[in-house]
């Protein structure tokens, strides 16, 4: 990473705009020129709908961590909630308690979407908006352009839910069902902001509080336990004096020690002597 910025000549310039978009915005402000010759407050409809082509277009490159099992934010945006909740049954994730972490992002938000996990696509449902919907108010209104993703890692899986606006083309999504991806890369765009649940497992822990501005792409979330950090975990467990889960006194074998009296005597001539003498003195002298 370090050598790609020291070989740029702007490393500050990470950030760009989609040419379509840039194309929608000359587009839009020349009708907004036309339009407004006849009658001046069409020039600003206009103008308003190219400064949000321009906004739709923002992308910016991040660089995700180097974290094993790390969980990052799929998008930019702000923590609204993050509370247990369980997921929606068109993510698919199995059985076990999980924590939802809802993101809002605004309609300045940078368009990119990132994979959360290094793993496996298992799964991706989108649905259709309503052109009578422009805005994502709500998170859960009717009429939103919807896709939920389901990423799976070592046997651990990560639901995304993204919501936007059913007016215009808002969702353009880049992968498909059984990629392997890994952290961090580009999966798609989503224009003008929305919202986005990301489900965790409950053991993946939490690493974001509600009010806290989030990094699509680089913001740590949590992190997945692997079956081998589960058994570290309980074998580490116990306090001190007590014996590590599921191993008992019997499975240690009792070892005896002899006495004083029985242990060998080595072999020195000297000690050999004593004993004969103490042997002496105690033998009865016969008349």
């Amino acid at each position: 990473m370090s050598d790609d910025l020291e070989r740029r000549t702007a490393p500050w310039l990470t950030g760009g705009l989609d040419w379509e978009g840039v194309a929608a915005a000359l587009a839009a402000f020349l009708f907004a020129l036309l339009f407004g010759w006849f009658w001046p407050p069409l020039f600003w409809l206009w103008f308003a709908v190219m400064v949000a082509m321009l906004l739709a277009a923002r992308w910016d490159t991040r660089f995700s961590p180097d974290l094993a099992n790390g969980i990052i934010a799929p998008c930019d945006g702000v923590v609204v909630s993050a509370v247990p909740a369980d997921p929606p049954s068109e993510l698919r994730m199995s059985d076990g308690p999980t924590l939802r972490i809802r993101i809002s992002s605004s309609p300045a938000t940078t368009n990119r979407l990132y994979a959360p996990i290094a793993g496996k696509l298992e799964s991706l449902i989108t649905e259709e908006g309503e052109p009578s919907v422009p805005v994502a108010m709500r998170p859960d209104a009717d009429g939103l352009a919807v896709s939920y993703f389901l990423f799976e890692s070592r046997g651990q899986q990560v639901g995304v839910r993204l919501a936007t606006g059913g007016l215009g083309p808002r969702q353009e999504l880049e992968a498909e069902s059984g990629d392997i991806l890994r952290m961090g890369r580009v999966i798609g765009k989503r224009r003008l902001g929305g919202w986005c649940d990301i489900y965790l497992p409950a053991s993946a822990g939490q690493l974001v509080w509600p009010g806290q501005t989030l990094v699509g792409g680089e913001t740590v979330l949590g992190r997945l336990k692997s079956s081998e950090d589960a058994a570290s975990q309980e074998f580490t467990s116990g306090e001190a004096g007590e014996l590590p889960l599921g191993v008992t006194n019997d499975d240690f074998e009792d070892e005896t020690y002899p006495e004083p009296d029985e242990a060998e005597t080595p072999d020195d001539p000297a000690v050999l002597f004593a004993r004969l003498k103490e042997a002496a003195k105690k033998k009865p002298v016969d008349d």
